[in-house]
């Protein structure tokens, strides 16, 4: 049995107090124990302070393979074939037949000439051996590589008896406060513990500090299919289709192939081709009619057509199958229009379909099929080109070609070809035709109904937006997480109008919002640059910032326009800025917008209209124009801050939501005296108050950690025991912060019970309708 953890750090500290140094390996070697137990024992005496010093380096040593060490055990071939060989020697026939690695034996047996041959016999060619290859494999299993020569090993790692480790071992020397007793450090302060006085004599573990907990909460993630899947999904809505339900994916043969006039021969039938269900093997809810006119229509034809001339068979058309196109489900939808009385539809699908193909770069067994579907009187193919063109402009493809093709189940067919500007070329991106009458007709859709029909797969569009040339690094186990986390949402942008080809790199809305992004970060730089030149000269820049000033420093005048821009990181929304705009809406004519910087990867819908509603008047006509910026700028609480400016130029800004707050209740106050939020408020004595509480809380919650927060927390409760409001019986300016940094931290849920009442008192306020 092994010692424990605590007798071989005890072991350790004594080897130390002696030698003054301790080799990992070494010492595992010499009191027989594993080695890593050796270094779990050593990385518990690192975690005491000072008491060793550890250092790790990498050693390379040899080890025996699982034949190296069976023939250090029982020795080599070419030994064991000496040994088992009588006197009168064995014939080389019964040796490759009965004795394992014969070849290689003989061989080596006799090159070392131990045994020569006597006609058809091989007879021993000395009375005794001594086994080098034993010996030497021994010695590598014992530790000894050392003692093996080079050439040797490279030969042994060539025959697969030895192979090259890397270890990494650990010298452990006294460190200043090394001792041979050991003291176990408690990781807690309990209630205990202080209770009973024992902390004072109770040595702690080392508080780390610098330690950082972790920031990017990650939640769950959209596959890049399913976000192109809902791009596709609502073009179709936005045409007017509706979608099928397409939950089975175990189909029967008669809805997949014969309710499609696909014969019963045809290749795709095959098991080679389609994937059969063994249980159950059978459907057994087929509409008879149905049924009975899809067999005449194949064996003899009808409708203007001969059919196939085949004995059609029910067994066939029973089987079970993974479904290998979503037309099976086109089928039953028409089936269903018919029977109920028909009228003019358009469907569409996007789901899974199995074929029995060769994985290879391109194909799975398993893929996305999207396929429209239009029921219609007297439509024409003229109809289906129209109908594929609208598709193709909503995705971004203007340049179609159309060509001949066969399909079972339409005619005419065509398969639809655009121009890929990256291969230069021409490439089929789908398949079309119109629904043939041996189809429709058995099904009950009138004569002078016609069904246009196309499709595409969902895989490939999306390989070529995120640039994967490999299909199976987006489905399957060759999928890396960081596809799905880090890769760009790629949208489709169905309403901008597509430069012309002797026009390229036309200006789209995200390539001028980067542009102008470029532009107002220059400006601050030249900004920056001529006020720190203007101060080496003595200057004073006295008109280049007049209207930043006035409305920064001086504070807002009645009547003036104010264009504020707010820059935010999403991860902290200032909640308290939409009841302060929802209050100067009610006296202001207000702008209201809100813009995505670049370095923000995603913004929820909520945050997208933060406002609740986007105010339509040109900024010309308003007098006050609020634009919310979501922006990132790091993880620090100071980058987490907004902060608020009047112009790209300005060499002052507002930072704090608390100090963007008292900007706009003053600009409020100057429209709406009886709104008495800050400065207006019954008395200095009250404002005074609002100021300190707005520090705290900047103090706390802005820049403080968790333990400071819950502090706070507590003293706000202990505060609203007594009182309404923070500040009196009314609502103020503090009260809107402090509730917006409760949600920003979400602490609100958990909170004492005094502060539940007050938010809920707050947000049942006129001025807090929207406030969440």
């Amino acid at each position: 049995m092994g010692s424990s953890v605590m007798d071989l750090q005890q072991e350790i500290l004594f080897s130390l107090e002696k030698d003054g140094v301790v080799i990992s390996n070494e010492f595992g070697e010499s009191i027989k124990e594993s080695h890593q137990k050796i270094v779990g024992a050593i990385k518990s005496l690192e975690s005491l302070g000072n008491v060793v010093n550890v250092k790790q380096n990498a050693l390379k040593t040899w080890e025996c393979t699982e034949e190296g060490t069976g023939v250090a055990t029982e020795g080599s071939h070419e030994a064991r074939l000496f040994n088992s060989l009588p006197p009168e020697g064995r014939s080389v026939a019964d040796i490759k037949d009965n004795f394992p690695n014969s070849n290689f034996a003989l061989g080596a047996a006799m090159k070392n000439k131990w045994l020569k041959k006597e006609g058809e016999k091989v007879v021993p060619a000395m009375t005794s051996i001594e086994d080098q290859v034993q010996k030497y494999l021994q010695a590598i299993t014992a530790g000894a590589a050392d003692s093996v020569p080079d050439n040797v090993k490279v030969e042994y790692k060539k025959r697969k008896l030895i192979r090259e480790v890397e270890m990494t071992v650990f010298e452990v020397t006294k460190g200043n406060e090394f001792t041979t007793s050991i003291v176990k450090q408690e990781g807690e302060l309990t209630k205990e513990m202080i209770e009973s006085g024992q902390w004072k004599k109770t040595t702690f573990k080392p508080f780390n500090f610098k330690s950082k907990g972790r920031v990017d909460q990650r939640s769950g993630y959209l596959h890049p299919l399913m976000q192109l899947r809902s791009e596709f999904r609502q073009i179709f809505l936005e045409m007017g289709f509706s979608e099928m339900p397409t939950n089975n994916f175990v189909e029967s043969a008669f809805w997949n192939f014969d309710a499609l006039f696909q014969p019963q021969q045809h290749p795709a039938r095959d098991a080679h081709d389609t994937f059969y269900v063994a249980e159950p093997g059978k459907t057994i809810n087929v509409p008879e009619d149905y049924l009975q006119k899809v067999k005449k229509t194949h064996s003899v034809g009808g409708y203007g057509s001969i059919g196939y001339q085949y004995d059609w068979s029910r067994d066939e058309a029973h089987k079970n199958l993974l479904r290998t196109h979503t037309t099976a489900v086109s089928a039953r939808m028409l089936y269903k229009l018919a029977q109920d009385g028909f009228q003019p539809v358009k469907f569409f699908s996007i789901d899974r379909v199995f074929r029995n193909e060769t994985l290879d770069a391109t194909h799975l067994a398993e893929f996305n099929q999207i396929e429209g579907v239009v029921a219609d009187y007297n439509l024409s193919i003229k109809n289906l080109m129209g109908l594929i063109k609208g598709f193709f402009e909503k995705i971004g493809i203007t340049k179609l070609r159309f060509k001949p093709a066969y399909n079972p189940y339409t005619e005419p067919s065509m398969e639809i070809f655009s121009y890929h500007e990256g291969l230069q070329k021409w490439v089929e991106v789908g398949n079309s035709g119109m629904f043939r009458p041996e189809m429709l007709r058995p099904m009950g859709i009138p004569e002078n109904v016609t069904v246009a029909a196309w499709g595409l797969s969902l895989e490939r569009p999306a390989m070529i937006m995120y640039g994967i040339n490999n299909i199976r690094e987006l489905v399957g186990p060759r999928v890396k997480m960081e596809l799905i986390l880090d890769n760009p949402v790629c949208t489709i942008d169905k309403f901008r109008k597509r430069a012309k080809p002797d026009t390229p790199g036309a200006p789209t809305v995200e390539s001028l919002t980067k542009r102008q992004e470029l532009i107002l970060d220059r400006l601050s730089a030249l900004q920056a640059k001529v006020a720190n030149i203007a101060a080496k000269m003595g200057v004073k820049l006295e008109d280049s910032d007049t209207a930043v000033t006035t409305q920064l420093d001086g504070g807002p005048k009645l009547g003036a326009i104010h264009d504020v821009v707010i820059y935010a990181d999403p991860r902290r929304p200032p909640y308290s800025l939409r009841a302060l705009a929802n209050a100067l809406s009610s006296k202001y004519s207000m702008c209201l917008r809100v813009h995505c910087h670049s370095t923000v990867k995603e913004v929820s819908e909520k945050l997208q209209q933060f406002w609740g509603v986007c105010h339509g008047i040109e900024r010309s006509q308003c007098n006050v124009c609020l634009t919310l910026m979501w922006r990132q700028d790091g993880d620090s609480p100071t980058a987490l801050m907004p902060t608020l400016t009047v112009s790209p130029l300005a060499s002052s800004k507002v930072c704090g939501e608390h100090n963007i707050g008292r900007y706009l209740s003053r600009l409020l106050e100057v429209a709406l005296p009886s709104i008495n939020l800050y400065e207006s408020l019954s008395s200095p004595v009250f404002t005074t108050q609002v100021d300190e509480l707005l520090d705290q809380c900047y103090s706390k919650f802005t820049l403080g950690n968790n333990k400071e927060r819950a502090g706070y927390v507590r003293d706000l409760n202990a505060r609203l025991g007594k009182e309404s409001y923070l500040v009196g019986s009314n609502l103020t300016l503090v009260d809107l912060i402090v509730l917006s940094n409760l949600l920003q931290f979400r602490m609100l849920e958990s909170a004492p019970p005094n502060v539940q009442k007050w938010s809920k008192g707050c947000l049942a306020h006129q001025l807090c309708k929207n406030f969440i």
